[in-house]
Formats: C-alpha cells, structure tokens, sequence
C-alpha cells in the first residue's frame, strides 16, 4: 500500500502542472474537433498508467485485487473532484469569457466519459459492491459540477441573447412597416437573425 500512498502525491502533482500548463494556454482545445483542453489528457494518462501497473502485478487472489481496486479508486476519486474544483474555480473567474467557459463545461463532460471508460477497463460490473459505489458516486459528483457550470453559464449568457432578440424584433418590425419589396423582405430576416445565430452557433 506504500506505492499507493506516493501514487496519490505523483498523480496530484500530476494534475496541477496539467491545470497550469492549461492556465498558461488559456485552456486551448486540443483540436478543432475535440472541444476539450489537454489537461484531462493529462491527467487520464497518469490514471490509465496506474490501473496498467496494477494490472501488470498479475494477482490471482481475488480479495487482493479487490482491496488494489478500492484503494485505487480512492487515488481516482481525489484527483478527479480535485480537478472539478480548480476547474469550478477558474469557471468563477471566466466571467464573460464564453470560449474558455465552454471548453471547461467540456472538459468536465469529458472527465465524465473518460472515468467511465477508466471504470469498464478496472472490471466495471464485477469490482466489489463498495468500490463500485464509489465511482457511481463520484460519477454523480462530475455530473452535478456540470450541472452548476452549464446553469451559471446560461445565466451569464442570457442578457447578451435577450439583447440581440430584441434586436432582431425591432429591424423586423421596420421591415414590416418599410416599403421594401417581397424579394427584399424575403432576404432581410436572413441578415438580421445573422448575427444571432452566429452567436449561438460559437
């Protein structure tokens, strides 16, 4: 259990520089596709590379490889509410920042979806009552923090929207009342809901 107890301070140690280096990048995605920054790369790496030296061990006794699984996950459970808590925090201080708030609500979807790979990969289903109820509750823990984000968000989000509708709902107006052509009025609400629904869509 002494590996386990220094696993627990590399992988922390693990996780700030992957915050930092995200802090330093200004939590970049990682591609135009994968809408989530590196740091939970990072950090799944170090816990992937755990569960692969437990399982180079090759224990036949099935009570020992319970007692590795349910101390692991106890490493699993620190590093990753850990994570949601600084990422909570940087959320805190986003404030206007719709890009950067975006990829954090992503990054702690996809810490939800990489934890449950990391559960099937450690036997999902057969690991022991407890452990297995452990990760089903950080996995609701995650699944909360999201929540949170994703109702600040919008909260933050909603004037902007409300601004740009009652935008829109006056340049329609005009067109309305305007004595523009069929053709004219046919296009117009294309230009004006533009900006909108560029806004949205980003």
């Amino acid at each position: 259990m002494q590996w386990f107890n220094e696993n627990d301070d590399i992988s922390m140690e693990y996780l700030h520089n992957a915050l930092e280096k995200d802090q330093q990048t200004g939590f970049e995605q990682i591609s135009e596709h994968c809408l989530f920054s590196s740091s939970v790369i990072d950090v799944f790496t170090q816990l992937n590379q755990c569960r692969d030296i437990i399982k180079t061990l090759d224990l036949q006794d099935p009570i020992v490889i319970e007692k590795y699984m349910k101390r692991f996950s106890v490493t699993i459970l620190q590093v990753l509410l850990d994570y949601a808590n600084a990422i909570r925090r940087t959320f805190e201080h986003a404030d206007g920042q719709d890009r950067i708030c975006s990829i954090l609500m992503n990054n702690i979807q996809q810490l939800i979806l990489n934890l449950v790979q990391l559960y099937e990969s450690m036997g999902g289903a057969q690991l022991e009552d407890e452990t297995k109820t452990m990760l089903n509750d950080l996995q609701k823990q995650l699944s909360d923090v999201l929540d949170e984000l994703n109702a600040t968000f919008v909260k933050s989000i909603e004037p902007t929207i409300r601004q740009y509708i009652e935008e829109v709902y006056k340049q329609l107006q005009q067109i309305k009342g305007g004595n523009t052509s069929e053709q004219q009025k046919g296009a117009q609400p294309m230009l004006i809901t533009k900006p909108l629904l560029d806004y949205l869509d980003q």
